[in-house]
């Protein structure tokens, strides 16, 4: 053992051993403030369901367009053959000409959320290991108990997670939306 511990008080001793993980532990608190902003996004993904089913609706329509296609060839044919057809066929044109342009945009403005979602999906996998970790972290504390209040077994937090009970209620309100 380090001459250098035995020779602090003993509380010394023990911040001396976790001092380590103070730039850890501080990395962490930063990220329970990310947390909240996070709950606000969460808000924000509503929005996908009336699109949803804005996009099951244009399904219909595009279905639907199948056979309106089929015209477009033969009104196309006889424009080439008929002149006054061809201001039918244009306008035509610009009808789903339309369609398409505005499909293209609705899907490049979708861009920022799977970017989004793939940030997200590459934390999850960043922080996959945080909640095994926590729980050995809740089990090595409790191999060392609470030696002045006589209950070795009792612990700060109150959910299998590892969440302290402020914690949970915390995030429970910011789901709510009352963070």
């Amino acid at each position: 053992m380090d001459e250098s511990l035995v020779s602090l008080q003993p509380e010394q001793a023990v911040i001396r051993v976790f001092e380590p993980m103070k730039s850890a532990q501080d990395k962490l608190a930063r990220l329970a403030k990310v947390l909240e902003p996070m709950g606000q996004l969460a808000l924000l993904a509503d929005i996908f369901e009336s699109i949803r089913v804005f996009q099951e609706q244009l399904a219909d329509v595009a279905a639907a367009f199948e056979p309106v296609k089929a015209v477009h060839s033969h009104l196309e044919n006889l424009a080439n053959r008929f002149e006054p057809m061809r201001a039918f066929q244009s306008e035509f044109e610009h009808v789903t000409g339309a369609f398409h342009e505005r499909l293209v945009q609705l899907a490049t403005a979708m861009q920022p959320a799977t970017a989004f979602q793939d940030e997200l999906a590459h934390l999850v996998r960043a922080f996959e290991s945080t909640k095994a970790l926590q729980r050995r972290f809740v089990e090595l504390s409790r191999a060392f108990g609470d030696a002045g209040n006589g209950d070795p077994g009792k612990s700060n937090f109150s959910g299998e997670d590892g969440v302290s009970g402020r914690q949970a209620r915390q995030q429970r309100e910011r789901s709510r939306g009352k963070g």
